[in-house]
């Protein structure tokens, strides 16, 4: 009796390259979602009391991602630039990203506000305590004063309620905690994935 020689079906390939793993520094006191992306070779920067929600994406291929202290990132935004696009993004103090806006601005102002599926061009800067509505969009390069809002076919105008009033300002940081703090009751913090 011969024995037939064993023949292996298995292809040789070779091994897969590592994957780059994001260089993050998250405050301990951040919440990140486990289904929350972050990706790219520069750095992201993730500050105290941030949240980022799931399905939210950080992008950090072509610069570095800051996101401030006390700022919200909700379901399906992007905040960062695509590789190529060598520039930073820094997000401010207290900003809410409303769920699907996409930001590529420069830096976007303590305070402020992109609502619902707004895009933010690249380079744009946005002052303290602007409001981007709902669908609107911010062209590449702009630079939006303090207390600019952006509504209704691109219209602009000054909020003088938010600008004249500081008290509006104070209730505006109160109920922003109140919403981090809701979230941390809510929201498993998965921040130690990226670390």
């Amino acid at each position: 009796m011969t024995s037939k020689p064993v023949t292996s079906k298995r292809l040789l390939s070779a091994p897969a390259a590592p994957a780059v793993k994001t260089p993050c520094h998250i405050h301990p006191s951040a919440i990140v979602a486990d289904k929350a992306q972050i990706t790219g070779a520069h750095a992201v920067e993730i500050g105290e009391n941030a949240v980022i929600h799931p399905y939210a994406k950080i992008r950090a291929e072509g610069g570095k991602v800051v996101i401030g202290n006390n700022s919200m990132v909700y379901e399906r935004a992007v905040v960062g630039v695509a590789e190529g696009g060598e520039q930073d993004v820094v997000i401010g103090e207290g900003v809410n990203i409303d769920t699907g806006a996409v930001i590529e601005a420069k830096n976007i102002g303590d305070g402020s506000t992109i609502e619902v599926n707004a895009i933010i061009g690249k380079g744009t800067v946005l002052g303290r305590y602007c409001k981007v509505a709902s669908l609107e969009r911010v062209e590449a390069g702009e630079e939006l004063e303090d207390f600019m809002v952006v509504y209704s076919d691109g219209q602009r105008r000054i909020d003088k309620t938010m600008k004249d009033h500081p008290d509006i300002r104070e209730a505006k940081r109160v109920g922003q905690e109140k919403s981090i703090e809701l979230m941390r009751k809510m929201l498993p913090n998965a921040a130690a994935k990226w670390m």
